[in-house]
C-alpha cells in the first residue's frame, strides 16, 4: 500500500517492521538487535529532522514524566544533553555515524548497546551513552508517541 504520508507511514512502518523480527528472532536469524538499531534510524532520524524544534522545548524531566527512559551518559567528562531534541540528536548522530559497539552479557546475547560522538571534525569524544537494549527499545517507542502527537498538533 502506497504511503499517504510519508514521514508517519514510514515511522509505524519501522515499528511494525521492528515488532514482526522481533516476535520471529532467534539465533539464526532474524535479529532483534540489529533491527532496533535501524529502527532507530527510520523512525527516529526523518523525525527529529522534522521536529527538532519542538523537541528542543521538551526537558528531559518533562520526556522522563511521560515514561521516555534516563539515559546517563558514560564518562563524567561527557556533555550533558540540555534537552530531549539534544539527547535525540546525540543518539541520531551516534548510530547514524557508526559509532556504536554491542556488548555481550555472560550467555554472548546483546544486552547494552554503547553508542558515542565526537566535537564535530575532530577526534575528541563529545558524549556517550551504554544503554540495555530494552531501554533503547522503550525509549524509541516513547519518541515515536511523542512524533505522533507533534504531527497531530501540525496538522
Amino acid at each position: 500500500m502506497q504511503p499517504k504520508d510519508p514521514l508517519l507511514d514510514v515511522m509505524k512502518r519501522t515499528m511494525y517492521n521492528l515488532s514482526y523480527i522481533e516476535n520471529q528472532a532467534n539465533n539464526e536469524g532474524p535479529f532483534e538487535v540489529t533491527q532496533l538499531i535501524n529502527s532507530f534510524l527510520g523512525a527516529l532520524a526523518h523525525p527529529w529532522e522534522k521536529y527538532r524544534g519542538e523537541l528542543k522545548e521538551v526537558s528531559l524531566e518533562k520526556a522522563q514524566a511521560k515514561g521516555c527512559p534516563v539515559v546517563d551518559k558514560d564518562e563524567q567528562e561527557d556533555a550533558d544533553p540540555t534537552n530531549l531534541g539534544d539527547l535525540l540528536r546525540r543518539m541520531r548522530n551516534g548510530i547514524a555515524h557508526g559509532n556504536i559497539r554491542f556488548n555481550p552479557d555472560d550467555k554472548g546475547d546483546i544486552e547494552t548497546v554503547s553508542i558515542w560522538n565526537y566535537e564535530h571534525g575532530t577526534c575528541k569524544r563529545e558524549w556517550g551513552a551504554t544503554i540495555s537494549v530494552n531501554i533503547m527499545r522503550t525509549f524509541l517507542f516513547k519518541f515515536v508517541e511523542l512524533a505522533e502527537q507533534l504531527h497531530g498538533k501540525q496538522r
